[in-house]
């Protein structure tokens, strides 16, 4: 079986649309789908309650969701995706091109892996 993960961010409408690409990409495939929550201790509390909102559509849209703390998003995310053994993790572009270069999605790019990477643009 086919098994897709996907990295919430903070904003609402990315997280949205991943949360949709992945279910669809799940359903296609006839697999199942995993978002990703990454906490850390810095988290302010309105940023928890939206990654908890986050969560709650994710799970209402039929997906399963993983919390783990982790101040490297990059190594957090990479070691989620190998844990829950995700085919494909599906990750938001950065907001601008600059952060690319050497940001959490590069880092996961860039990385030796064993699932694959689509990275949904924004916009």
């Amino acid at each position: 079986m086919t098994s897709v993960g996907v990295a919430l961010p903070e904003d609402a409408g990315v997280a949205q649309e991943l949360l949709g690409r992945a279910e669809a990409l799940a359903q296609r495939l006839n697999g199942r789908w995993v978002a990703f929550v990454i906490c850390n201790d810095s988290l302010p509390s309105p940023r928890a309650e939206l990654a908890m909102r986050h969560a709650e559509l994710a799970m209402q849209r039929g997906g399963t969701v993983v919390f783990c703390e982790g101040e490297d998003t990059a190594q957090t995310l990479l070691a989620l995706a190998a844990r829950e053994r995700v085919d494909i993790l599906i990750l938001g572009a950065p907001a601008h091109r600059w952060r690319l270069r050497r940001g959490i999605v590069d880092r996961v790019v860039r990385a030796e892996r064993a699932f694959d990477v689509v990275i949904i643009g924004n916009g």
